[in-house]
């Protein structure tokens, strides 16, 4: 009786085990990383697909061939740089993509290296804008943002006047 049950047991487990073998591998579909409201994380994010951000990013998100998302709670203080970058929370940093959308909750204080900008009513853009054809490295980027933010402490400094 014993017996029976384990031959049963092993029956059913490879029968189980025929089917996963048939299902379509997960590599061959697109993927969608989704970060909650409930989380705040520091860190970087290099990913292949797109990511919806509903909560808190303080560091940089590259998406390589994919969409990023920020979400009317989504809040990101960094970098993102993706082929396509939406905002409907708020970003405050560098946001590097071929097409970005600030739509009408969006928000970005910052600096925008796009080839095609749309800002939707009620969408708020405070920084400065770049029109890029080319497609920009990640180090290109780090070095030119060094630079501004070098050349932006120089105006500062320069108009500081001692008495």
């Amino acid at each position: 009786m014993e017996l029976e049950k384990n031959d049963a047991a092993i029956a059913k487990k490879e029968a189980i085990l025929s089917k996963e073998e048939k299902l379509t591998p997960l590599s061959n579909t697109h993927k969608t990383t989704s970060i909650s409201n409930s989380c705040n994380i520091s860190g970087d994010f290099i990913l292949d697909d797109d990511i919806n951000v509903f909560g808190y990013i303080k560091g940089s998100i590259r998406s390589n061939n994919g969409k990023v998302t920020i979400e009317k709670e989504g809040v990101i203080e960094g970098e993102i740089h993706a082929q396509t970058i939406s905002i409907n929370g708020k970003v405050q940093g560098l946001c590097v993509s071929e097409n970005l959308d600030i739509l009408e909750n969006g928000q970005l204080d910052g600096i925008c290296q796009t080839k095609n900008l749309t800002i939707k009513k009620g969408g708020i853009f405070t920084g400065s804008s770049e029109r890029t054809d080319k497609k920009i490295q990640p180090n290109d980027v780090k070095k030119e943002l060094t630079q501004k933010k070098t050349e932006i402490t120089k105006l500062e400094t320069s108009s500081i006047s001692v008495k």
